[in-house]
This record gives structure tokens, C-alpha cells and sequence, in this order.
């Protein structure tokens, strides 16, 4: 069966993430390109918004921090329940 393109990502990144040689150069790309985008202008730190930003900022973040714990919340709730452990011996009665 093939693979969803999800799936194919994950694989790659656990194999990539595997080898701590490959994981570093990855996290250092990923600095590079932070850096490289920040002295472009193309992101903000939040010390350099204006307080109306800021304020607008953070309350999206803590929207979409509580968008994502209903998210989780939903989930848990979802999954059934473990099924009981079987005793190994059965007890007879009579």
C-alpha cells in the first residue's frame, strides 16, 4: 500500500533525526535560514512590536494555545478504552 505524503515525511524525519550527525546539520540549516530571514526584515521579534502588536500577538497565541489542548482533549477522549486483562487461570465455582 502506498504511503500518504504524511507518513513519507514522518519516515524521513525519524531517519534524518536518528543520525545525530545529520540532526545537527538540519537544526544548524534551520538557524541559518532564521538568521538569514531576520536580517531580511522578514520577522519580528516581539520586543520590537509596538504594545498594540503585542497585545494582539499574545492573545492569538493563547487562542491557539487553547484551540490546541481542546484539540488534545478531543482526542484523549476519542480513543476507547483499554480492554480489561484476562486472569491467566479461570476460577471455578460451584
Amino acid at each position: 500500500m502506498k504511503l500518504s505524503a504524511a507518513e513519507r515525511q514522518r519516515q524521513y524525519r525519524a531517519r534524518r533525526d536518528a543520525d545525530p550527525v545529520r540532526k545537527s546539520e538540519n537544526l544548524r540549516k534551520d538557524r541559518e535560514r532564521w538568521h538569514k530571514r531576520k536580517n531580511a526584515g522578514q520577522t519580528n521579534e516581539v520586543a520590537d512590536l509596538c504594545e498594540r502588536e503585542k497585545r494582539y500577538k499574545r492573545r492569538y497565541w493563547r487562542e491557539a494555545q487553547q484551540r490546541c489542548r481542546a484539540k488534545r482533549q478531543r482526542l484523549v477522549e476519542m480513543t476507547p478504552p483499554q480492554s480489561p486483562e484476562l486472569d491467566p487461570e479461570p476460577q471455578i465455582s460451584r
